[in-house]
């Protein structure tokens, strides 16, 4: 990392973000991964987006660790108001991996469904790649937190089908404690995608203080109270709907 953009800030000593999470930290790549959870955790957006702009430039390391700085850029830029900075940013750097490999498993899905619930109008999101990566992974086990952003790239995709054969073929009485979460994560997220939004934003806020059970840092799992907050805008808007129609 170029030595004035390194003096120019505190980069963290610690390896957890604010939940306790234990984020990658070695070589160049770590110290903006652990630079950027601590502005998350911290609100600090603008200054995450700036002084991490500046570290993409000159950090190293792996395909998925550099992709998954852009999900941090990208969620900087959403949070101060670049909703079409940060689109240009996943087709740039995120979709061409997704489309092609195993390294945005979970990035790909988890930004794009942050990028539909900002979106500012009407856009045609590409979520036929991230679906079709999800598809293929799940033809061989993984671990629940890869699991459950195969299920929400399926959701963001509206495939109700594949949840429902997914949902079909969990056992009724799941092993552990992050299967059930991960069941009861796949029930909600069809719900959403049914339009069934009261029982989703219900279903979403027990499930949402718990993911960190199935994996993933705090600033990966907020995705899923902003979920449950626009089950709960839609559960409204309907319910006020269905009002005005019976009045008239």
């Amino acid at each position: 990392m170029d030595t004035s953009i390194r003096n120019s800030v505190s980069i963290p000593t610690g390896c957890q973000d604010a939940s306790g999470y234990e984020v990658f930290s070695h070589g160049e790549a770590g110290d903006a991964h652990v630079f950027a959870h601590r502005m998350m955790d911290q609100g600090r957006f603008a200054t995450g987006r700036r002084v991490l702009g500046l570290m993409l430039d000159s950090s190293d390391g792996t395909r998925s660790e550099r992709v998954h700085l852009q999900w941090h850029m990208a969620v900087f830029e959403l949070e101060t108001g670049g909703w079409h900075a940060a689109f240009a940013r996943f087709r740039r750097h995120v979709l061409p991996v997704a489309a092609g490999t195993e390294d945005a498993l979970t990035d790909a899905p988890a930004l794009l469904w942050r990028l539909a619930l900002a979106a500012p109008g009407a856009f045609e999101l590409p979520w036929s790649t991230v679906r079709a990566r999800a598809l293929v992974r799940m033809q061989r086990p993984c671990g629940p937190f890869v699991e459950l952003h195969n299920l929400l790239a399926l959701a963001g995709a509206g495939d109700l089908e594949s949840l429902d054969r997914w949902l079909q073929r969990q056992p009724t009485a799941p092993r552990s404690g992050g299967q059930e979460l991960l069941k009861h994560a796949g029930v909600a997220l069809r719900a959403y995608v049914a339009g069934e939004f009261g029982y989703a934003a219900a279903t979403l806020a027990t499930l949402s203080p718990r993911v960190t059970e199935i994996g993933g840092s705090r600033a990966q799992n907020q995705l899923f109270e902003s979920i449950a907050q626009s089950a709960r805008r839609q559960a409204r808007a309907a319910n006020a709907s269905a009002a005005l129609t019976k009045a008239a």
